[in-house]
């Protein structure tokens, strides 16, 4: 699978020698004896493993100059921000510079000419230093490290004991003897011919329930999606290349400041496509606010009861076939051990079991019944229509009526594409932005911005292989502290995906020897995360120098405190359950190693006790923590009035007339869960509202706006 190149950016020579220098001592050699102490015994019995850790040990990243400068250039610079790359040259033209260089590093010479272990100990300074920007510089150049290496050194597969890519893509049942739904996409002259009754920005959970809805009611509809489309036989990609092809920025969308990394789906597909099978309704309590304090009273009527039931019925969502991998055994066992209990999350899965560790890269079995699975498939048997690669510029309206989209498609070229409604589903992030380049003023759009900010917690049990990779992601959620404040607020507890592109760019790196002792212990290892219902607010907006969509967020103190509260009682969970090392991936946080006392005495150990106080003082510290997101909601929420809401509660923008919304920007508030069910239930909703706008406009005699 090739990986695209989006954006034509690199570094000068001199630039790139400081790169190597940072990730030679990020990722540079150490001693054989030190490796061996972080694998279990039997690993060790595989003569094979033997050698090729001997080779790790004293492997660096300069040994693949010209592979690793590629992987920089196709996935990580495209993804920053013009200011963000900018920043990224003065840092390491300040590394170079010997004036500058006494400044970052207390040596006057150039950053290069140090010596490994010289280079390794500043790094460290920065790694803790109570400066913010020299934590940043520490996160940032962590991320430059450790990805490209991971991509292109076949070492480290082969020491994590974790194919990078699925070894089961052939399977004789799962795959083989299956036929999948193939998508034709919409020719230039038949779209340069055609107006339509809807048409969708975006093909993600919400873009998906309305195109199946609106085409069934006989409605005339075309999907647009500025992503790609990968049919089940192109669904081999590797975790990289699955973060570049199929997430907005290449899977490293930063928040301005770069405090927040965010994972968010852009391909055929949306969100639905790259998320874990999780299917989660929202509680009463969430229903109840967005009811009473937003205005979107639907929420509690058994209208949107039956909408929860048809959603679910439609993709076949059920926990009666699900097989727990070991990390989610783990968090149940242990959950229990604590005197708390795990709920089973629901899968759409159509009713099968479905144990798979690479659901994040889409599902090449199509077990998982998303938007390409099922919802589009329905819309296309009553003639829907769709094309990919395909970006909507600005939404048209003339006297507060939507007329169509311009759309910039078949290698650039822009047209325009009449319809009586468009529904802009084009998810939190890209939402705001298609509104305000399309000239809407609200000051709502791009406001109230809710991310369930996570942060990661990792157990090791070094006598077990977890396998991850080939077990079900999310099949259990622990509430033991989801409602702190008694308003439906606080930190749900869930496995996560155990891929080494997500995991290590936030390992709590205290040296070389720390980062590859992790991968070496990678299969050992359980991952997971606490999700706050984050009560703080960010933003998107529209960069004035690029026209990027960007967002800014920071973590309130209540949701750092939930994090904090999350992130210990996770660390019980682990510890109840005799896990050998605990670790976040807190720079200032040494893991945590109990001894047997430790384990005697659970979570009031004194030791355990003074580790939890560590977790107090660094998580959440800007750069200190990684934390990240992969739900975004309520960018253009909806409410009773257009001074604190983007659109009306039937999902139709306040300012135009036959422009809806359907994705998860215009939920009121955060979900509190995985959000899939919450938008697909809502835009379910909204649907029925836009059939009826379109069956009156019909009886009015009001048709087509005509092609320009």
């Amino acid at each position: 699978m090739a990986l695209k190149n989006v954006v034509d950016r690199d570094f000068s020579e001199s630039q790139w020698d400081t790169v190597f220098a940072l990730a030679d001592a990020f990722l540079g050699p150490v001693s054989i004896e030190s490796l061996v102490s972080a694998v279990p015994s039997y690993t060790l019995r595989d003569l094979s493993y033997e050698s090729a850790l001997k080779k790790f040990a004293t492997d660096k990243p300069s040994n693949y100059k010209d592979s690793f400068k590629e992987d920089i250039c196709k996935t990580l610079l495209p993804s920053l921000s013009p200011d963000s790359f900018a920043a990224v040259q003065q840092a390491l033209n300040m590394l170079n510079n010997r004036v500058t260089c006494l400044l970052l590093t207390g040596y006057s010479q150039a950053f290069k000419n140090l010596s490994t272990a010289q280079r390794e100990a500043i790094i460290k300074g920065w790694s803790t230093s109570w400066i913010p920007s020299y934590r940043l510089l520490f996160r940032t150049f962590l991320a430059i490290s450790t990805l490209p290496y991971i991509h292109v050194s076949d070492l480290c597969a082969q020491i994590m004991r974790s194919p990078f890519r699925n070894p089961y893509l052939n399977d004789p049942q799962r795959f083989m003897q299956k036929e999948f739904y193939r998508y034709s996409m919409i020719t230039q002259q038949e779209l340069a011919q055609s107006s339509f009754d809807v048409v969708i920005i975006g093909s993600g959970s919400g873009a998906a329930v309305s195109a199946a809805r609106l085409a069934q009611a006989g409605f005339s509809v075309l999907v647009l999606e500025r992503g790609r489309y990968f049919h089940q036989d192109e669904l081999t990609m590797k975790d990289a290349e699955a973060l570049n092809n199929m997430f907005e920025h290449g899977g490293l969308f930063q928040s301005e400041g770069n405090n927040i990394a965010m994972l968010a789906g852009s391909t055929f597909g949306g969100g639905s496509t790259v998320n874990w099978s999780a299917s989660l309704k929202p509680s009463a309590q969430v229903r109840r606010e967005w009811a009473f304090k937003h205005g979107a009273e639907f929420y509690l009527t058994k209208d949107y009861e039956r909408a929860l039931t048809n959603v679910c019925e439609f993709m076949g969502v059920s926990d009666e076939h699900i097989v727990h991998s070991r990390a989610n055994q783990i968090l149940i066992n242990g959950s229990e051990k604590l005197g708390s209990s795990c709920l089973v999350v629901p899968q759409n899965t159509g009713g099968y079991e479905h144990r798979c560790g690479y659901c994040g890269n889409g599902c090449r079995y199509g077990e998982k019944q998303g938007a390409v699975a099922c919802w589009f498939v329905e819309a296309a048997k009553h003639g829907a229509k769709f094309l990919d690669q395909a970006e909507v510029l600005t939404v048209k309206h003339n006297f507060g009526k939507a007329t169509g989209v311009e759309v910039s498609a078949y290698n650039g070229r822009t047209l325009f594409v009449p319809a009586t409604v468009v529904v802009c589903a084009a998810g939190t992030m890209n939402t705001p932005g298609v509104l305000i380049k399309s000239g809407f003023r609200n000051k709502n759009i791009g406001q109230h911005l809710h991310i369930h900010p996570t942060c990661f917690v990792y157990g090791v049990w070094k006598d077990t292989d977890m396998n991850l990779y080939n077990e079900a992601i999310l099949t259990a959620v622990s509430y033991i502290i989801t409602d702190i404040d008694g308003q439906g607020y606080g930190t749900k507890i869930e496995c996560m995906l155990h891929t080494p592109s997500i995991i290590y760019p936030g390992f709590p790196w205290q040296g070389a020897e720390s980062l590859k002792k992790g991968f070496a212990k990678h299969n050992n290892t359980a991952s997971f995360i606490a999700l706050a219902r984050d009560k703080n607010e960010g933003e998107v907006f529209v960069d004035p120098k690029s026209g990027r969509n960007e967002f800014r967020y920071q973590l309130g103190q209540f949701d750092q405190e939930s994090l904090i509260k999350g992130a210990i009682k996770t660390a019980e969970i682990c510890l109840a359950e005799s896990a050998d090392e605990i670790f976040l991936t807190e720079a200032g946080v040494p893991p945590f190693i109990p001894t047997d006392l430790d384990r005697e005495q659970g979570i009031l150990s004194p030791n355990f006790q003074a580790w939890t106080d560590c977790v107090r003082k660094y998580l959440g510290r800007p750069f200190s923590s990684m934390i990240g997101s992969a739900h975004q909601m309520s960018s253009c929420r909806m409410g009773s009035s257009p001074r604190t809401s983007a659109t009306k509660t039937t999902g139709e923008l306040w300012e135009c007339s036959d422009l809806f919304i359907t994705d998860a920007s215009v939920l009121p508030t955060a979900s509190g869960c995985n959000p899939m069910i919450s938008v697909m239930s809502t835009a379910e909703i909204i649907s029925k509202n836009i059939v009826k706008r379109l069956h009156d406009l019909k009886s009015e005699g009001n048709g087509i706006t005509p092609r320009l």
